[in-house]
């Protein structure tokens, strides 16, 4: 983030466009099929695929040890409605929910407790069946002309209804979202920002237990607005909040900088668990796939009894209690 508003961002993206054979954008030829099988059109199968390899427990063999660290004990089905109606005597408004790729495989119960989440404060939620991936990984590894179909195939998946909003869930992608050239950029939403107002209505239950709180570097520094979600948080009687201070760096994960730089993105989520390997805590909740895969790992591989999630997961959770 330049004091001087130099465009960075947009600079890097442009020189990788330009220069597709750079060292420091290619991916291995599986990380590159990895990739663009979970930002294509089989999310489906990829989700199935993944849950039929947990129902085997092929997750305790060590051959798979590097993609086990990263998953969820169990992989929910990312099978939505068209619509949710609202779950308040009064309908608030009509908003949209944004699946994205790697939310949609990799962590579908985040995105159902984002619906839960959201019917409760009030609000009817359509899942546009039409969206695709919002093209940040693809954007950052230089293919700027799949990233900038995946912007207009998006747009018209959102364009047929008058939403009050987009909400997102992953602030990688939420950051993406806001930086298109077209309408669908106006109406994105962090689900932290959108449901914040709402959160004294819900009867949330009490919950004795310890957390940290990740605030990823897309919901920090790109996104316009920064939601106190420590606040939102507090709602939650009992549930101890530890924050990390200002100054805050990445996690590492940043997209696929942890596949392509691995040593050094190992090295970063190092200086943030510190503090959980200090004081073991119950829960380090994150607003961003990314950084929930890169630092759920990492908490794996220390051994840590420390569970990964969303903060709307959270709530969630409460909510149903």
């Amino acid at each position: 983030m330049c004091p001087a508003q130099v465009p960075y961002a947009r600079l890097v993206n442009d020189f990788r466009a330009q220069a597709p054979a750079s060292s420091d954008n290619k991916l291995s030829t599986m990380e590159r099929i990895g990739i663009n099988t979970l930002t294509g059109q089989y999310r489906q199968v990829l989700n199935k695929l993944l849950r039929v390899y947990k129902k085997l427990r092929l997750d305790k063999c060590t051959l798979f040890a590097g993609i086990n660290h990263k998953l969820t004990d169990t992989i929910e089905k990312n099978n939505f409605q068209d619509s949710y109606p609202a779950l308040t005597p009064t309908e608030r408004g009509h908003v949209a929910l944004f699946s994205g790729c790697a939310s949609e495989v990799l962590d579908s119960k985040t995105l159902h407790d984002a619906i839960y989440v959201l019917q409760h404060c009030g609000f009817q939620v359509s899942v546009p069946k039409a969206q695709v991936c919002c093209g940040a990984i693809d954007l950052h590894a230089g293919q700027a002309k799949k990233a900038q179909q995946f912007a207009e195939q998006n747009q018209a998946a959102f364009a047929g209804q008058q939403f009050d909003a987009v909400i997102t869930v992953a602030s990688g992608c939420g950051s993406t979202l806001a930086e298109y050239p077209n309408d669908l950029a106006n109406i994105i939403v962090d689900i932290n920002e959108f449901i914040a107002p709402f959160i004294p209505t819900l009867t949330l239950q009490p919950l004795a237990a310890s957390s940290w709180l990740h605030t990823p570097c897309t919901l920090k520094n790109s996104l316009s607005k920064k939601p106190k979600v420590a606040a939102t948080l507090a709602a939650i009687d009992g549930l101890e909040i530890n924050t990390f201070d200002d100054k805050q760096h990445c996690c590492g994960a940043a997209g696929s900088y942890m596949l392509q730089y691995k040593e050094t993105a190992d090295a970063l989520r190092e200086k943030i668990l510190q503090p959980l390997k200090q004081t073991p805590t119950d829960y380090l909740l994150t607003s961003n796939i990314g950084c929930a895969l890169h630092l759920r790992a990492g908490i794996k591989q220390s051994g840590l009894n420390t569970e990964v999630l969303h903060p709307v997961s959270l709530l969630a959770q409460q909510l149903k209690a």
